[in-house]
């Protein structure tokens, strides 16, 4: 069931990009930094301050631990203007990463952004706190399909923030008969051809689990004797990389450092599309789901259990949940908004990328699968481990 309203809302979204005026089937390079940015700069003039919020009880700074290039910085500047509020904003590379660092307890920050999988394991930890609906009114603009998913069914602890798909991104010069399978990352002969010129999630789950799609299992699947493989074949394949990365991909193949990286699907769309004025869109970048499959996955809003400002936190949420707003981070990030609001009032260039392939198609959800933890799921990280200590 969860399955088909995922496949039934990308299909919806592909339909709003396919009837969106004909817009162009090209990049929009560095648009974002002139038109694209104006429509930008005018959805952000059109959020409002909520005025049922009590301004007594806002605090003066509130703290975001969030992945890197995931906020438009104009957004965060519009809600210190609006609110008087200064978000300090820091940036982690791993869900692993992030639970450690505020798994202990007094982190110092009021909102954190895990992913699905992420959101259960923090739940179950005591980790994240109980969220007011009251305080979030703007819930109703988030489509039905997206909510109550597996990791959090009555979201009770987090609320969607954007979702994408994992697979991989690359320079249409460089593979002119395209890429249609993970075998094009690990093949030792087909990757030797640009050795130095590939990298690989640096993510305890994400990389083993494209090696087991690619061995043709579930990339959830724990059996030994499979991860014996995927140790192995993830072995084979350390020599031939530039790096595992997950924090600047984009940048990499953006600059043509890289010609193939496994990749986020909105970190594809930057490097294809630029960055505003952090740094200029490739079109020669195209992104691909291979025919073994790959991962769709949900980032999420969470307010610590220790948060020191919750009050200011469910304000900051309930921000982000504006459709202009929403729809101004989806242009900025080029991830996938859930807000049904938001899709809209997406220009016609991004929804021309979502059409070309940085946005599932019917037929390539079907071959899209979550990550989930299991009592085996402890397997992953000594595989990580082992891999990376070679």
């Amino acid at each position: 069931m969860l399955h088909h309203r995922i496949v039934a809302l990308l299909v919806a979204l592909l339909l709003v990009a396919c009837g969106s005026g004909g817009g162009p089937t090209t990049s929009p390079g560095n648009e974002y930094g002139t038109g694209g940015d104006a429509q930008g700069s005018e959805q952000v003039a059109a959020a409002t301050a909520d005025p049922s919020v009590d301004r007594s009880k806002l605090a003066q700074e509130l703290r975001v631990y969030n992945w890197s290039d995931y906020i438009d910085p104009e957004v965060l500047a519009t809600f210190e203007q609006v609110y008087g509020v200064r978000v300090v904003l820091d940036v982690f590379p791993a869900n692993e990463e992030m639970i450690a660092k505020v798994g202990a307890g007094n982190s110092g920050y009021d909102i954190v952004v895990p992913s699905d999988y992420a959101v259960e394991l923090m739940a179950r930890d005591g980790l994240l706190a109980t969220l007011d609906k009251s305080l979030l009114p703007n819930l109703t603009h988030l489509d039905p399909g997206q909510l109550g998913l597996y990791f959090d069914p009555e979201n009770t602890h987090s609320v969607p923030y954007l979702y994408g798909i994992t697979g991989i991104a690359y320079s249409k010069a460089a593979f002119p008969n395209g890429v249609d399978s993970w075998a094009a990352v690990f093949d030792p002969a087909q990757v030797e051809a640009y050795r130095g010129q590939l990298s690989m999630l640096d993510d305890e789950r994400e990389t083993p689990g494209a090696a087991l799609r690619f061995l043709g299992r579930s990339l959830n699947e724990t059996d030994p004797a499979a991860l014996a493989e995927v140790q192995e074949l993830l072995v084979a394949q350390k020599e031939l990389l530039a790096a595992y990365n997950s924090s600047d991909v984009n940048r990499k193949l953006a600059g043509g450092e890289y010609v193939i990286a496994h990749a986020f699907s909105g970190d594809a769309m930057q490097a294809r599309s630029g960055l505003e004025d952090e740094f200029d869109g490739n079109p020669d970048i195209a992104f691909v789901i291979p025919k073994e499959g790959g991962t769709i996955w949900m980032d999420n809003l969470a307010i610590l259990a220790d948060s020191p400002n919750a009050y200011t936190a469910h304000v900051f949420i309930n921000f982000l949940l504006q459709p202009e707003i929403a729809a101004r981070n989806a242009e900025y990030v080029g991830y996938l908004s859930p807000n049904k609001d938001a899709v809209p009032l997406l220009s016609e260039e991004v929804r021309a990328l979502y059409a070309e392939g940085f946005a599932p198609s019917e037929e390539t959800a079907a071959r899209l699968e979550w990550i989930e933890r299991s009592d085996g799921s402890a397997a992953f990280t000594e595989l990580w481990t082992a891999v990376k200590g070679e």
